[in-house]
Parts: C-alpha cells; sequence; structure tokens
C-alpha cells in the first residue's frame, strides 16, 4: 500500500530474462495486471506523441516503466497515479555540475556541494528519481523544473546497483518510497510525503 492505495511493483534486471529491458517491462506490466486480476487486459496504449502511455479501455489505474542498462522498474496503481523510475549505479552522470545545476534546488544544491564525490553521486541518484517518479506521476514529466521540486530523501545505500523511487499522486501530495537493488535484495528505503508544487517558478541558482 501507498498512499492508501494498492500499488504492485516489480524491480529486477533484464539480462537475467535474456530480453530488452523495454520489452520485459511491458511483460510485467501485463502480468501485473493479469496476475492480480485487477481489470480485463486490453493492452497499452498512447493517445498522443509526448503523453504517458495508458491501459487500453480506460480502466481505474495506471502504470509506469522505467529502465536504465539493465535494470528494470515497474509499477501498476488502482486509483491513483503512479511514477517510477530507476537508476543504474555507476552514478558518475551526476558528476556534471550543469545536471547538479538543472536538478537541484538552491539548498539541495548546497547540501550536496558539501559532501565528499562519492557520497555525491549517492545522494543525488536517490534525488533525481525521486523527481522523475514525482514528474510521471503527476504527468507533467521533464516539462517540470526541477529547480521549483524541492524534495527530502536519504542517499542511496553503500554498494547499491540500482537505485528506483515509486510515486503515489495523491490529492496535491505526492507520497513516495524509495527502492535499492544490493547484492541481489532490494531494500525499500524510505516512505515519505511531498507537497507537489504547482507552480513553474524559474528559480535562478
Amino acid at each position: 500500500m501507498l498512499a492508501g492505495r494498492r500499488v504492485y511493483w516489480r524491480l529486477g534486471s533484464a539480462s537475467d530474462a535474456g530480453v530488452t529491458p523495454s520489452r520485459l517491462a511491458r511483460a510485467w506490466v501485463e502480468d501485473i495486471v493479469r496476475r492480480r486480476r485487477l481489470f480485463a487486459w486490453r493492452g497499452i496504449e498512447r493517445v498522443d506523441t509526448g503523453t504517458k502511455p495508458r491501459f487500453a479501455g480506460d480502466p481505474d489505474a495506471d502504470f509506469s516503466v522505467s529502465h536504465s542498462g539493465a535494470a528494470v522498474l515497474v509499477a501498476v496503481a488502482e486509483g491513483a497515479r503512479v511514477g517510477a523510475d530507476i537508476e543504474r549505479a555507476p552514478f558518475t552522470a551526476f558528476d556534471s555540475r550543469a545536471l547538479r545545476r538543472r536538478m537541484c534546488t538552491p539548498e539541495e544544491l548546497r547540501g550536496a556541494s558539501n559532501l565528499p564525490p562519492d557520497e555525491r553521486q549517492l545522494f543525488l541518484a536517490s534525488l533525481w528519481t525521486a523527481k522523475e517518479a514525482v514528474v510521471k506521476a503527476s504527468g507533467e514529466g521533464l516539462a517540470r523544473d526541477f529547480r521549483s521540486l524541492g524534495t527530502a530523501v536519504p542517499s542511496a545505500p553503500n554498494g547499491c546497483s540500482a537505485m528506483g523511487h515509486l510515486a503515489v499522486i495523491d490529492g496535491g501530495d505526492a507520497v513516495v518510497t524509495g527502492l535499492a537493488l544490493v547484492g541481489g535484495a532490494v531494500i525499500r528505503t524510505d516512505i515519505h510525503t511531498e507537497r507537489v508544487l504547482r507552480s513553474h517558478a524559474h528559480l535562478t541558482v
């Protein structure tokens, strides 16, 4: 349960299944719907280019998929909007100062700057996936300025091979939980609630 809603998710590796991450993600979504008997499966459709795909037949359910390298995370929610995002280690992309300036609030940027490089990567991987999950759930996607979306998440744990987050929109809040893949085991890192800011104020960093 997340935000009082039933959320079904899977986290794993496409390399273990011998298929592409995209194909595995779609297969997992279908399997969740069929196995849980959530509704009659009619497939997945995209109404408009650039919009989030949805279940055909318009059931009261939502899904989200994400993959990074071979790491795959999917989520299906009943009666709520859901977002999922995953990043595979190593998290060297977050060494980019330009990326940090685009993804962090001023407070987050100051906090990240005070961390040693390895710890900074873990913190930013967790922060990025949490924000990505929220904007996927809200439907805003990368049109949302991450510098205006503050969140408080713990760093990805040491030794994790992939860090991800799930988000469920409940009214004006996003309820977020972290999922880390460590040594083949999935660790649930946190559950917290963040206000989803509706403004798109441009912040200068």
